[in-house]
């Protein structure tokens, strides 16, 4: 499971997956730091992208990434972030802070 908040609106989303996630969160968005990422314990992630964004006069196209743990200090673990979550979009219960705490504190 991947959790995953969108900076500009501040909404949280649960994917299955990491390719379920990566496939929904474009290159670009995720270079720009459109999105950030926690595995399921919660942990921070960040992309490595093995195929480049790539940006021309007439357009942009997205580059390929995977989540790797994340360097140190890149961001907040989950439950620090999750207070600055304005909107949930994920199934009960992980549709609200307490449903993700308590989800985290059994080990993801």
């Amino acid at each position: 499971m991947i959790f995953a908040i969108s900076t500009d609106d501040r909404s949280l989303m649960v994917f299955p997956s990491e390719t379920e996630a990566i496939a929904y969160c474009e290159g670009l968005d995720v270079e720009a730091a459109g999105w950030l990422f926690w595995d399921d314990r919660g942990n921070p992630l960040e992309p490595e992208f093995t195929v480049p964004n790539k940006r021309g006069l007439f357009g942009a196209t997205n580059g390929v990434y995977t989540l790797v743990v994340a360097s140190v200090d890149h961001h907040a673990h989950l439950t620090e972030a999750l207070l600055e979550v304005a909107a949930f979009e994920a199934p009960p219960p992980l549709n609200s802070v307490r449903g993700i705490l308590d989800y985290l504190a059994r080990g993801g």
